[in-house]
Order: structure tokens, then sequence, then C-alpha cells
């Protein structure tokens, strides 16, 4: 990927994650981004070709960090809480932007199969990951185990998202795990 591409994607996460999809326009990227006028547009000929770019991007940097958390030690309950607990907390504060730029772009998926198949691929990187580790545990049903506590992040990653001062106990995390893995 180019230098001038990338950095109009990353502008146009960091738009999309702090002023929502009505920032997002070649011109608003091209200034984010410190582009002269008219780049985001010559890599990008219309706002939907501009949007699956910000698609794939989100997913690229998901590789990316999701293959560090592939490299964590998990074989215990608690190291598996430890490990969502850290994964909430990364959303929601490093990763806070882009996580609010891939929740806006979810309303789009609704209605458009190309970002609804990149957003799903990112999620299945995650489910596989989950999956595995629930079956090192000896998890009965993992696959089931692992929907359901990804669930129950996203769910713990969108209420720190709209109220920040309010953080899910570590406690109640382990105990909604500790549910999930029961025969």
């Amino acid at each position: 990927m180019s230098r001038t591409r990338a950095r109009a994607l990353d502008a146009a996460i960091e738009l999309l994650g702090t002023r929502g999809l009505h920032a997002l326009t070649h011109g608003k990227v091209d200034v984010e981004a410190g582009l002269p006028k008219g780049s985001t547009s010559n890599h990008f000929r219309t706002r939907d070709a501009l949007v699956r770019g910000v698609v794939e991007r989100l997913e690229e940097l998901d590789r990316r960090d999701w293959a560090d958390l592939n490299g964590l030690e998990v074989s215990t309950i608690e190291g598996l809480v430890d490990t969502l607990a850290l994964f909430v907390s990364e959303m929601t504060t490093t990763h806070r932007r882009r996580t609010v730029a891939r929740y806006t772009l979810s309303m789009e998926a609704t209605h458009n199969l190309e970002v609804r198949a990149s957003l799903n691929r990112g999620h299945d990187l995650l489910r596989t990951w989950v999956i595995e580790i629930l079956t090192g545990l000896g998890t009965a049903t993992p696959r089931t185990a692992a929907r359901t506590l990804l669930a129950y992040a996203d769910g713990l990653i969108m209420h720190a998202l709209l109220r920040p001062e309010a953080v899910e106990p570590r406690e109640q995390l382990l105990r909604v795990t500790r549910a999930c893995l029961a025969p």
C-alpha cells in the first residue's frame, strides 16, 4: 500500500472515529491527512470506494493487533478473562477511535454486503482465536461459548464507549466466562 493511500485511510478512520459517517468526504480526508487537495479522490474515485478502502484498512490493522493477542499464552480461565479484559480495554482506550469507526461502519454493513463481508472477516479472526482457546480449556461447546463471550465483550465495548466512567468489574467477566464454560 502506498504511503499516501495509507495516510488517507488512517485519516478516514480518524474522521469516522471522531466525527461520524457524515465527515467521511474526500476533501475532509485530504485535510485530516495533510495531503494535497484531490489526493484521496485519486486513490478512491467514489465514496463507496473510500468506504471499502477504510474497511479493508480496519481489517489489516485488526489482523496485526489480533496476531499480537494470538501470541499470548492463555491456558487457564483466569488467563482468558485477563486477556478478554485487556482486549476490551484496548478497544475502548488505545484503539477507541478505530473501534468507533468500526461501529459506525457496522451500520453501513446492514445494507452494504462488501462492508459486511470485510467486517465479518475481522470478527472471524477473533472468534477463531477464542474457539481455539476454549477448546484448549476443554469446553464442551467452544463455538457456542465463543459466540456468547464475544457478544458479551461487544456489549462491554459498546457500553464503555458510551459511558467510559462505568467499568465492568473483572469478577463479572469471570462469572460470565465460567458460565460459558460450564457443561
